[in-house]
C-alpha cells in the first residue's frame, strides 16, 4: 500500500471523528494494534482472504463494538479497512492519522535515539525533558541505534538534541585538545 493510500484512510478517519473524538480514536488505535501484534491468530483472522467480510465484521463489532462504543465510527472504520483487505496496513494508517491529531493537538512528533530499546517510563522521562527545552507537548518514537554507546539523542522539528555518550565524549576530546598548551 502507497504511502499516499494509507494517508487516505487516516485523512478519511479524522474527517469522520469530532475533534473530541480524535483523542480516544489514537488510544483505541493503539489498543487494535497491540491486539493484532500479541494475538496471532486474531490477526490471521482479520488478514485471511478465505474468511468472509461478514464474518470479519462481526468479529470486529463482537471484539470492539462495546468497547469503542464511544467512538462508533472507528469501529465502522476498522471494517472499511479489512473489507479492502488493508488490515496489514493498520500500523502506517495510524502513523499518518496520529500526525494529523498530534498537529491539531500542536504535539511535535520526534525520534528518540537510543543504544537499547527505552520502557515507556523511560521515553516519557526524556520527552519531558525535551518538552521543558523547546515549550510544547512532545511525542517520541523510540529507535535503537547500535552505534551509540550510551545515553539518548532526540531529533524532532528539524533540531538534534544529543545526550549521548559518544557526543559528550567527543565535547570531551575537543575541550582536552584545545585546553592543552603545545
Amino acid at each position: 500500500m502507497t504511502n499516499e493510500l494509507c494517508q487516505n484512510y487516516a485523512s478519511a478517519l479524522y474527517d469522520l471523528l469530532q475533534k473530541a473524538e480524535r483523542e480516544r480514536a489514537l488510544e483505541a488505535f493503539s489498543c487494535v494494534l497491540d491486539n493484532l501484534s500479541h494475538e496471532e491468530e486474531f490477526s490471521k483472522l482479520l488478514r485471511s482472504y478465505s474468511v468472509s467480510p461478514e464474518e470479519k465484521r462481526r468479529v470486529l463489532d463482537a471484539v470492539y463494538g462495546k468497547r469503542f462504543a464511544d467512538i462508533p465510527h472507528f469501529v465502522t472504520f476498522l471494517k472499511v479497512v479489512s473489507d479492502h483487505h488493508r488490515i496489514k496496513e493498520l500500523p502506517n494508517i495510524y502513523i499518518a492519522f496520529r500526525s494529523r491529531v498530534h498537529e491539531d493537538l500542536g504535539v511535535k512528533e520526534g525520534l528518540a535515539y537510543s543504544a537499547v530499546s527505552l520502557d515507556d517510563k523511560q521515553l516519557e522521562a526524556v520527552a519531558k525533558a525535551i518538552e521543558k527545552k523547546i515549550g510544547c507537548k512532545v511525542s517520541l518514537t523510540n529507535i535503537v541505534d547500535h552505534n551509540l554507546l550510551g545515553g539518548v539523542k532526540v531529533a524532532i522539528d528539524g533540531k538534534v538534541f544529543d545526550g549521548s555518550l559518544s557526543s559528550k565524549l567527543e565535547d570531551l576530546h575537543r575541550k582536552l585538545q584545545g585546553g592543552i598548551p603545545s
